[in-house]
């Protein structure tokens, strides 16, 4: 399967390649362990359960984008991106790599849904996030989330979504408002309805 659109591809990262994104000074990167000590690489890496690439535009490194936490059984996984340069930010470049990434999930991976967490206040991913098909589905918040984090999910087993991501367009869907039936977690452990 091909995992480029037009000059950005993705390389599927390898256990021993070197951690040589500087994530340093990204909060939001930081945040979601982005920034791994030397070896800690090596260590979580399960190719049964992540894969993990490179977000490459043309021969630079750009980013990195991973399925992990992948259950087969239930053919979910969460996702996580990350583009390292700021200079990189708001260019289109996240929502290509994410098309790809998704697409490779359903077809390669057999996946039925991926999710993933982002902070509510990082406009600029939840927009991204929502424009290839994302949809918020629950918010954690209170004394261990001090800046609240929603939850979002992809429905991979929508054809119509798919047709719009191997075309690159954005999905209508995505730029609805948290619906106000939406879970909020107070406490990790304790489920209510907003």
């Amino acid at each position: 399967m091909e995992l480029s659109d037009r000059d950005l591809f993705l390389l599927p990262r390898r256990p021993s390649d070197p951690m040589i994104l500087d994530w340093r000074g990204d909060e939001d990167a930081e945040n979601y362990g982005r920034s791994l000590a030397d070896g800690a690489w090596n260590e979580m890496w399960d190719r049964r359960r992540r894969q993990a690439f490179w977000i490459m535009l043309a021969d630079r490194v750009i980013g990195e984008v991973e399925l992990f936490d992948m259950r087969r059984g239930e053919r979910t996984a969460e996702l996580r991106i990350g583009i390292a340069q700021r200079g990189d930010l708001g260019q289109g470049y996240g929502r290509r790599a994410l098309r790809l990434v998704l697409r490779y999930a359903r077809e390669h991976l057999r996946l039925k849904e991926a999710y993933l967490r982002v902070e509510e206040r990082n406009a600029r991913a939840v927009a991204c996030y929502r424009a290839v098909g994302f949809r918020a589905v629950g918010r954690l918040a209170g004394r261990r989330f001090p800046h609240p984090v929603l939850l979002m999910t992809c429905d991979l087993g929508d054809e119509r979504l798919l047709e719009r991501l191997a075309r690159g367009g954005e999905v209508e869907s995505a730029r609805r408002p948290l619906a106000g039936g939406d879970l909020l977690v107070q406490q990790p452990e304790v489920l209510a309805v907003e």
